[in-house]
C-alpha cells in the first residue's frame, strides 16, 4: 500500500498559479484594451468620413469689410452782409487760416548788395512793389470783423521754441527774428516762416531804457554813437534777413525806447526802413510816428502781453492770459490792435495757441501785421 500511495504521488496535476502567470495575464489585460480602442477609433472615422486640412486664405479668398462712409462735413454759415466791425457772430476763417499758404521766396528784383557786408543784401523797394506788399501773408481783405494782430519777437536765440512756434502756432501771426541769431540759421528759419505763412520782421537792436543796465549787444543803435556806426549796425541788421515785410524795435525782450527817444536819429532810421518798402512796427505802446516817416509804413504796438518781469508781478500763465483778453477787447473796441510778445517760451506759446484757437468763435479774426490798418486811417 505504501508502493500505490508512493505511485500515486508521481502521478501529473494541474500547476499550480504562480508570479508568471499573474504577469502574463497583465499583459493580456493591456494589449486587449489597445485592441479595443483602436477598433473604436476605426469606427469613428467611418462615421466622420476623412480629415480635410484647412485651406489657407488668400487675396482671393479673404472679405475686407466695406467702408464706413463718413459724414459730409457741415457748411459753414456765411457772415450777415450787414454784419460790422463790431459783429459778434464768428468769422467763416479764411483759406489762409486753415491751411497755411507758401509766401514768396526773396525776390531777386527786392534786395541790392550791403556794401558794408559783403554777401549779404539789403532790402529794397521798386515803385509800388516792395517787401511789406510782396511778402505779406494772404489775408481775405472783405473779413469785416474786428482784427487783432500778434508779433512774437526774440525768435532764432532758442532754436526748440522758434520751431514749435512756426510749426504750432497759427500762420497769420507774425515773427520778429532776433539779429543775434546763429548766423547759419538766417535763411533756414526765414523759408520756414514763409513755409508756413507766417510774415517775418527783422529785429533792429536799440539802446533799452534801462542802458547799460540792460543792452542789445555789439550791433546796437545807440545815443552815444557816430552817426556812421549806428549806419552800420542799421546796415547790419537789415542785411540780416531778406524776404521779411518790416522791422521793428522789439528785440529779445527789450524795445530800444531810449534811442527811439532821439528824434533826430531815430527819424532817419525810420526813414531809411520805410524808404525801402518796410514796415516799421513800433514796440512803444502809444508811442507817435515821427514827422519824416511815412504813416502808411508805420504800425504802434497796442499792448505787451508778456512784459518783463518784476517780484512783485511774475509772467504767469493767469498773466497773459488776462492780458491777450485785454487785447482782444481792444481790437472789439476800436477795431483792430497789435499785441507784442517774446521771446517764444513754452508758457507764453502755450497760452497765445489756447487763446488763438477761440478767436473766430468770439467774432475776432486774427489777421497779419500787413492786414492791420495804420492808425491815421
Amino acid at each position: 500500500m505504501a508502493e500505490n500511495a508512493a505511485s500515486a504521488g508521481t502521478e501529473p496535476g494541474p500547476a499550480p498559479a504562480g508570479p508568471v502567470a499573474a504577469r502574463y495575464r497583465g499583459l493580456l489585460m493591456f494589449w486587449a484594451v489597445v485592441l479595443g480602442m483602436m477598433a473604436a477609433g476605426a469606427v469613428t472615422l467611418q462615421v466622420l468620413g476623412p480629415v480635410r486640412p484647412t485651406p489657407k486664405p488668400t487675396w482671393q479668398t479673404i472679405q475686407l469689410p466695406p467702408p464706413v462712409p463718413q459724414p459730409a462735413a457741415p457748411k459753414p454759415n456765411p457772415a450777415p452782409a450787414n454784419a460790422g466791425p463790431t459783429a459778434t457772430s464768428a468769422p467763416t476763417p479764411p483759406a489762409a487760416a486753415k491751411q497755411a499758404t507758401l509766401i514768396p521766396p526773396p525776390d531777386p528784383a527786392l534786395r541790392e548788395p550791403a556794401p558794408d557786408y559783403p554777401g549779404r543784401f539789403l532790402p529794397i523797394a521798386q515803385g509800388e512793389r516792395g517787401p511789406a506788399t510782396v511778402y505779406a501773408a494772404p489775408f481775405d481783405a472783405n473779413d469785416k470783423h474786428p482784427r487783432v494782430a500778434l508779433v512774437i519777437a526774440g525768435a532764432g536765440l532758442d532754436q526748440d521754441a522758434t520751431l514749435h512756434l512756426l510749426a504750432d502756432l497759427p500762420p497769420a501771426i507774425d515773427v520778429a527774428f532776433s539779429a543775434y541769431m546763429p548766423e547759419e540759421l538766417d535763411d533756414q528759419f526765414a523759408a520756414k516762416a514763409r513755409q508756413t505763412g507766417h510774415e517775418c520782421l527783422v529785429s533792429i537792436p536799440m539802446e533799452p531804457a534801462l542802458f547799460p543796465l540792460a543792452e542789445e549787444g555789439a550791433h546796437s543803435l545807440l545815443t552815444g554813437a557816430e552817426p556812421e556806426q549806428n549806419r552800420q549796425n542799421l546796415e547790419w541788421a537789415l542785411s540780416r534777413l531778406t524776404g521779411c515785410v518790416g522791422a521793428t524795435g522789439a528785440s529779445d525782450g527789450m524795445l530800444g525806447e531810449r534811442y527811439a527817444q532821439t528824434a533826430t536819429s531815430f527819424d532817419l532810421v525810420l526813414t531809411e526802413i520805410t524808404r525801402r518798402g518796410l514796415l516799421y512796427l513800433d514796440p512803444r505802446t502809444g508811442a507817435p510816428a515821427l514827422d519824416k516817416a511815412d504813416p502808411a509804413m508805420v504800425r504802434v504796438v497796442s499792448l505787451v502781453v508778456d512784459p518783463p518781469p518784476n517780484p512783485d508781478e511774475p509772467v504767469t500763465a493767469d498773466t497773459i492770459d488776462n492780458r491777450l483778453a485785454v487785447l482782444e477787447h481792444m481790437a472789439a473796441t476800436h477795431g483792430s490792435a497789435i499785441g507784442l510778445a517774446g521771446p517764444p517760451k513754452p508758457v507764453l506759446l502755450e497760452r497765445i495757441a489756447i487763446w488763438a484757437h477761440g478767436l473766430a468763435a468770439r467774432g475776432i479774426t486774427l489777421a497779419p501785421l500787413t492786414a492791420i490798418a495804420p492808425a491815421a486811417e
